[in-house]
């Protein structure tokens, strides 16, 4: 498909280990380091467009950096090369019948192109995603120390120096009793100053949730995040029911059709969108139209990315009228380098959205050199 149009080229992806400014403890592991594959999609006339994968480890949803790398080298590269990134739609429908699931690859690859075309065209990527609603969205910080006393005192840090001023917290490392309780105390400790919202990662059943779910209400907890398995629908409905403290889905939708289901079933009342779990921008966009048909709100979730993911998050979320809960783009200050010149900027509580063509972040190849994962017995110099 070469002809007089411009064409791809060249695909190239590396590994990046980049190390976090504190230990983050999930519910299953404690890191230390966010591993991403960066990939380059190069074109014919020498614009390069930049995507990044990254998850919160293969326990999340199956898919890790080494997977997306080899899936993008083997199966989509030749499916890239020649085509032209005006055809981004096109493309992404080849992918998607030759490559079953793999969603935080297929997004990789989607960033790049759109990346790639608004190089091309000279335009931000919120703009051939249909505009902004906001230039600026409101950032959520996740508590994650380890301790009640260091959540605590993170929080009121951040709030003194107005870095954020909401938060939400990881659950799911203890028993569900014991961290309802630790939830509570945390909230109680930043009464008056902020209020959090929980994250147990689906490790919660419904009897101890329903138990909570008036204490969690009488604290002042903005929502619970994914607190059942995320294959129990009917709980998460029961929970809704109850009309206390909102629930939000997170696990349980990466997909289209999962959207429409908890939206039929009335098993939400905020969805989160993540825009890798989700295969793509794309797909995000979609997802929050599903939820504003049904009156269903919208957060913006993070993988936890550098500022080239949290840019091309920012592109898809901004332009989305019902984000009422804002979002948790703090991948960049998490991280303890960017691999990017200019990282995106925070500031008295949001993240602003680059308007600069592309994603709006340039890459740092010094820092992609240090940070670049060795292949055994390379050395890099």
């Amino acid at each position: 498909m070469k002809n007089n149009k411009t064409y791809i080229s060249k695909v190239t992806t590396d590994l990046l280990d980049i190390p976090i400014k504190r230990p983050h403890q999930f519910s299953t592991e404690k890191v230390s380091t966010k591993s991403f594959v960066l990939l380059k999609i190069e074109l014919s006339n020498g614009i390069v467009g930049i995507g990044e994968g990254t998850t919160p480890g293969i326990w999340w949803n199956g898919e890790s950096v080494e997977t997306m790398k080899l899936v993008i080298d083997k199966y989509v590269t030749p499916i890239l090369i020649g085509e032209s990134p005006e055809y981004i739609e096109r493309i992404l429908q080849v992918i998607n019948r030759q490559i079953r699931v793999n969603p935080f690859a297929k997004a990789t690859v989607e960033m790049a192109l759109f990346d790639a075309l608004g190089k091309l065209y000279q335009a931000p990527v919120h703009q051939l995603l249909g505009s902004l609603y906001q230039d600026k969205v409101a950032v959520r910080w996740a508590l994650a120390s380890g301790t009640e006393d260091g959540d605590i005192e993170e929080a009121k840090g951040y709030v003194a120096n107005k870095m954020y001023a909401n938060f939400k917290t990881k659950s799911g490392k203890e028993a569900p009793d014991a961290d309802a309780e630790r939830n509570i105390r945390i909230a109680e400790g930043i009464k008056g100053i902020s209020s959090i919202g929980i994250d147990p990662n689906g490790s919660w059943d419904r009897i101890t949730t329903m138990k909570w779910m008036d204490r969690f209400f009488d604290a002042g907890i903005n929502f619970l995040e994914q607190p059942l398995d995320p294959r129990d629908i009917e709980g998460a409905a029961m929970l809704v029911d109850m009309k206390k403290v909102p629930v939000m889905a997170d696990e349980s939708l990466a997909t289209v059709e999962d959207a429409y289901t908890l939206a039929k079933e009335k098993a939400a009342n905020i969805f989160s969108l993540k825009v890798h779990k989700s295969g793509g921008m794309k797909n995000t966009i979609k997802i929050a139209g599903i939820a504003e048909a049904a009156g269903i709100s919208c957060f913006g979730g993070t993988s936890l990315e550098s500022s080239i993911g949290t840019a091309a998050c920012l592109h898809a979320v901004a332009s989305i009228p019902n984000l009422d809960y804002g979002s948790e783009f703090f991948g960049p200050t998490w991280l303890a380098d960017d691999p990017v010149k200019e990282p995106l900027l925070i500031k008295d509580g949001f993240i602003h959205v680059p308007n600069k063509p592309g994603l709006g972040v340039e890459l740092d190849e010094e820092k992609v050199k240090k940070y670049r994962r060795k292949e055994q017995g390379e050395v890099i110099v």
